[in-house]
């Protein structure tokens, strides 16, 4: 069981969105995620290290379904979390335990999975569905390449044309078909984007520094759109672990939404904060621009779905698979004529 004790393990427990808990052979409590620790109440420093029996005063041991996995190998599903930790209630929560194999296939530990209801099918389908789009991924992948390639022999001799016909009434269609390329350019852009590998330099992420950095790249533009942007960052927020330049990316693409929903004079709000119960970071993203009907909220992260004229429809679709990708998630309210509010959620270190 020495495993659970490298720094990398219980680095990975604690960015994990659910509660987890694993107990090694002797019953001691080696991981206790900060998650966990919020739905519980308990501090980790209470918990970790110390036997489980104690800690959670088992005192009918036969009857914990962890032990039970502990002592047999057998594993059990959606249990009640009080079938786990005595007398712990949380509403619309489920629970699961798993044996931990060692060498030989011996049993050298236990642990438990809290997670809300309905969460592991979702879970479940997240990696059906992600299997399929690594697929689709890298088919797009070769086959825009191919594309692109010609494309880009053709605008190259409709700029030779464009000087050839200067003065011509028909540049007009020289123009045009220009334009059009360069739009062709940045659908194939944005879906190679889906073709890249998630989190691929990954580091303990300042939320607070991103969020300063990707404001400063749009405060001109708001000042020329005449925008306002309220900044309302918490100090004493755990970083997050990702990619900073995809979480920018990210940040930017939220900010770029809102100031196109926006009309001079209107206002962006930015909040962070630190969702100690969830072990999660929020990041929100409020506007009080034109807002969005049903219809549009139900269609917004589908690949190629848009409402602007000269949209490629992978901007949401992206943002969803980065912060998927991070282990998180992003919630949207939206009402026509009010506004939106987009929340990143992710997990803290």
């Amino acid at each position: 069981m020495a495993d659970l004790t490298d720094d990398w393990l219980r680095l990975a427990a604690e960015q994990m969105p659910l509660g987890l808990l694993a107990v090694d052979r002797e019953g001691r409590v080696r991981v206790f995620n900060r998650v966990l620790s919020g739905l519980t109440g308990l501090r980790q420093d209470e918990v970790l290290e110390r036997p489980f029996r104690k800690v959670f005063d088992c005192r009918e041991p036969g009857l914990n379904k962890l032990l039970q996995t502990l002592a047999t190998g057998r594993e059990f599903k959606d249990l009640q979390p009080g079938a786990i930790i005595p007398n712990l209630e949380l509403a619309n929560y489920t629970a699961s335990t798993h044996a931990i194999s060692g060498e030989g296939g011996h049993t050298a530990g236990a642990m438990a999975l809290f997670l809300p209801a309905g969460r592991l099918q979702e879970l479940e389908n997240a990696v059906i569905k992600a299997e399929r789009l690594a697929i689709l991924g890298q088919l797009a992948a070769g086959m825009v390449h191919e594309i692109r390639n010609p494309l880009t022999v053709i605008g190259g001799f409709m700029q030779l044309l464009q000087k050839l016909l200067d003065g011509n009434p028909k540049e007009k269609y020289i123009h045009i078909i220009l334009a059009e390329l360069k739009h062709v350019n940045n659908l194939i852009s944005e879906f190679l984007q889906l073709a890249k590998p998630g989190c691929s330099r990954r580091a303990p992420c300042s939320i607070e520094k991103l969020i300063k950095d990707v404001v400063m790249l749009v405060e001109s533009e708001a000042y020329l759109r005449k925008l306002e942007i309220d900044l309302a960052v918490t100090g004493g927020i755990p970083p997050v672990m990702g990619d900073g330049e995809q979480l920018k990316q990210v940040f930017l693409n939220f900010i770029k939404n809102s100031f196109d929903a926006l009309s001079p004079g209107g206002k962006l709000v930015l909040e962070t904060a630190w969702d100690r119960r969830e072990g999660f970071v929020r990041i929100v993203f409020k506007d009080n621009g034109a807002g969005m009907d049903e219809e549009t909220l139900k269609s917004i992260f589908n690949p190629f779905f848009t409402t602007k004229e000269n949209g490629t429809g992978l901007g949401m679709f992206i943002n969803k698979k980065i912060i998927d990708n991070h282990g998180g998630r992003i919630e949207i309210q939206s009402e026509q004529g009010k506004g939106t509010t987009v929340t990143v959620l992710l997990p803290a270190i």
